[in-house]
């Protein structure tokens, strides 16, 4: 597969799930300017120009050319029209159904009518998610103690090593309960109180340790112990340097740079971060090998590694369908949202380039997250690809509640000013805030495109 072809599919993936997510949205609006009588002129899938329209009623349904989401366009353009024509103070002659007839109220519904409706299909997505089937990383817990590694997890020492657990140890019981693997431990731990015996194999016999772990600031606990895994290449992705080098699905990495590898720690601790090339001695079918290549780059620079290690699965328990499930998530999703824009404000030059996503960028991301899903098993690509569909759904809904003329925000505020003072607001002034809001959208669309100029440029390198 071309590097092309591979980024076309990514990015076609992305595109698919994002234009859902905006589709959803302008269904919102039409929805409720139907329930409120507002009429709705054009219903788009997609933009640009007509290839395809049908009518139904006083709607025209219609395919546009650029299959990127779409728009709802309510009734009341000929009334702007004729009031700017006739340069009226007031909107004094409405057709019936026209927007600008619509009571205040009416109005302020339907533009939160798409917020309403990215906020109820993120829970619906998440509700749905926990419910259908999936799959679990299941990794032996053979561990290291983290001071082994302070490269990785700095100089602080470990807790389970000061007790006497070392680099290698399989952990099989944790206080008497028997442990399957790295991520039944994890689950354990995550309700200790600190203080656990445990169980462990070493050189064929048991021996057990009782470990009192460091309270973090947070209330959580600090035991020192990281999972090892072994160095063996599980996926390299397609048209990739490490591929175009010869780097092989279930290979045994032995060193790198001529450091040795007996784990994924010791991987993690000798790739270079810089950019340079990168020399890995592998294990194949008995005999050494040597896999140069230059890494691919992040777009703040830094090495990029197109493959993946080898990871067992077991099937995971789904749980039932919990629209209060799907509610905690959106939340969860929501606050995250909330505290990366927050984050924005303090960010400036190349951070702000690097931290604000376009559609493109965005669509590639979301595509190269849901591909790695696919690569695993269809399963888990249906299950990323939803979950940044839920992700993308909550953000559009929180981005558009903003009160600024170039969202939904914005023309709630004015049809809140209206209700609450009583006084319309006139035909210039609301061309004048429908200017602004176009040119706020200019503005940001190209502060978007050299952010993506950047990321496509750092693909390349």
């Amino acid at each position: 597969m071309s590097t092309l072809f591979s980024l076309l599919l990514k990015y076609l993936i992305g595109l698919v799930g994002i234009s859902l997510v905006v589709l959803v949205h302008e269904t919102g609006h039409l929805v409720v300017a139907k329930i409120c009588g507002i009429g709705i002129e054009v219903f788009s899938v997609g933009f640009g120009p007509k290839i395809v329209g049908w009518q139904v009623a006083e709607t025209e349904l219609r395919l546009s050319l650029v299959p990127v989401g779409g728009y709802c366009r309510l009734k009341g353009s000929e009334d702007l029209s004729r009031a700017l024509r006739y340069k009226n103070r007031y909107f004094t002659h409405t057709e019936h159904g026209s927007y600008f007839a619509a009571h205040p109220a009416e109005r302020a519904a339907t533009y939160l009518g798409g917020v309403t409706f990215n906020v109820l299909f993120a829970i619906l997505l998440y509700a749905l998610l926990a419910a259908l089937p999936f799959t679990v990383v299941s990794t032996t817990a053979r561990v290291a103690t983290t001071n082994s590694y302070e490269s990785l997890f700095g100089a602080n020492e470990s807790p389970a090593w000061a007790a006497g657990m070392r680099d290698g140890d399989l952990i099989i019981a944790l206080s008497g309960q028997p442990v399957a693997d790295w991520e039944e431990l994890e689950a354990l731990l995550a309700s200790s109180e600190g203080r656990e015996s445990f169980t462990v194999l070493r050189d064929g016999k048991e021996h057990s340790y009782l470990v009192e772990a460091e309270r973090r600031e947070d209330g959580s606990y600090r035991w020192g112990l990281a999972v090892m895994q072994e160095a063996v290449v599980g996926s390299v992705r397609p048209s990739s340097h490490e591929e175009r080098a010869g780097l092989l699905r279930g290979d045994r990495i032995i060193s790198v740079d001529g450091f040795g590898v007996e784990n994924h720690l010791d991987l993690l601790s000798h790739l270079p971060t810089s950019g340079e090339a990168v020399t890995l001695t592998v294990e194949r079918d008995g005999t050494e090998k040597e896999i140069v290549f230059v890494p691919e780059r992040d777009d703040t620079g830094k090495s990029a590694y197109r493959f993946s290690l080898q990871s067992a699965t077991r099937p995971g328990t789904p749980k039932r369908f919990s629209v209060l499930r799907g509610i905690r998530q959106s939340l969860y999703i929501a606050d995250l949202t909330v505290d990366s824009l927050s984050s924005l404000t303090k960010s400036h030059g190349s951070e702000l380039h690097s931290s604000v996503t376009g559609m493109n960028r965005s669509a590639l991301l979301i595509g190269d997250i849901a591909s790695l899903g696919f690569e695993q098993n269809p399963i888990s690509g249906i299950h990323a690809l939803l979950y940044l569909m839920g992700v993308v759904s909550i953000s559009l809904a929180i981005i558009n509640i903003f009160p600024l003329p170039a969202f939904d925000g914005g023309q709630v505020m004015m049809a809140l000013f209206e209700w609450v003072t009583g006084r319309q607001i006139k035909p210039r002034a609301y061309l004048a805030m429908q200017v602004v809001g176009v040119v706020m959208m200019l503005l940001f669309f190209g502060f978007l495109s050299v952010s993506n100029f950047k990321y496509m440029l750092a693909l390349r390198r």
